[in-house]
């Protein structure tokens, strides 16, 4: 096994973990999301990774460090969808793997050679523009071309992908309206279908005040190559809305098919987490 070799590492279940959102609300009322043009929030994301990949005894260790900055900026805002910016900001990242290790900070303009790091760059500042409802749901979404930036560089530099998919919350929201009646231990569940792959998840208020809710969750799914099992807590302010902290752990184990048609043994736990504000005009 050799740093060459290219591995068939969609970001689906693997890492879709990372991103479960409110996409069913917990009330029958929902919550209104009123957006305005120039709102801008951003989203501070640290992301610690490891990754092995085993073909008999041969075994590739992956660690990683990831800090991410994401602006999400309304351009447009009408009774038919808002339109938003979203984009990395910042970016710096350390690879640990093969006995060497790779640092990238885009803030640091030095040319490099490395693939690695070209690939990273190629990150950094490009747009996705993503409309959603009043409600905060996706409606459409436009994205750059991720021809550089790899599935495999993207899982192995620990980054996590944001994948604006049709018909779910946007990451930045959650579907929760504060009531007094709300109660720790209240309990629901959740489903959301992507690429025909199901994810479940059971949520719970651990705790509630005037200022905010904290709602745990966990979720475990099996596929026929991999099993996930993700556990963490979201914080919620309850005058907005906004997912004001989040933090997820996530173990992922289970067989990859390499480019070549060779299966891998691969497993991967990530501890993320997130602070999210809105910014001050």
């Amino acid at each position: 096994m050799n740093n060459e070799t290219k591995f068939n590492l969609k970001p689906t279940l693997l890492l879709l973990l990372l991103i479960i959102t409110f996409t069913v609300n917990a009330q029958d009322k929902r919550r209104v999301f009123a957006l305005k043009q120039g709102d801008e929030f951003q989203r501070e994301i640290l992301t610690n990774s490891r990754s092995a990949i085993q073909r008999g005894a041969q075994t590739l260790n992956v660690n990683a460090v990831s800090a991410l900055t994401k602006s999400y900026v309304v351009t447009a805002a009408t009774t038919s969808g808002n339109k938003m910016d979203v984009r990395i900001k910042k970016m710096d990242n350390v690879i640990d793997a093969l006995g060497q290790q790779l640092h990238y900070n885009s803030e640091d303009k030095r040319d490099s050679t490395s693939l690695i790091k070209r690939g990273l760059e190629f990150m950094v500042n490009k747009p996705s523009e993503v409309t959603v409802d009043k409600y905060g749901v996706i409606l459409s979404s436009k994205t750059y071309k991720a021809e550089f930036a790899t599935d495999t560089l993207v899982a192995f530099a620990g980054i996590e992908p944001e994948i604006f998919e049709q018909g779910t919350l946007l990451g930045l929201f959650a579907d929760l309206t504060y009531s007094p009646s709300m109660k720790k231990g209240f309990t629901w569940t959740d489903s959301v279908t992507i690429n025909s792959q199901t994810l479940n998840t059971k949520f719970w208020i651990e705790d509630v005040n005037e200022k905010s809710t904290v709602v745990k969750f966990s979720t475990k799914i099996e596929t026929k190559m991999i099993n996930t099992n993700s556990n963490g807590t979201y914080v919620v302010d309850n005058t907005t809305g906004l997912i004001v902290e989040k933090l997820v752990y996530t173990i992922s184990t289970g067989y990859q098919i390499s480019a070549g048609k060779v299966i891998y043994a691969v497993s991967r736990s990530t501890s993320l987490s997130e602070r999210i504000r809105k910014v001050s005009k």
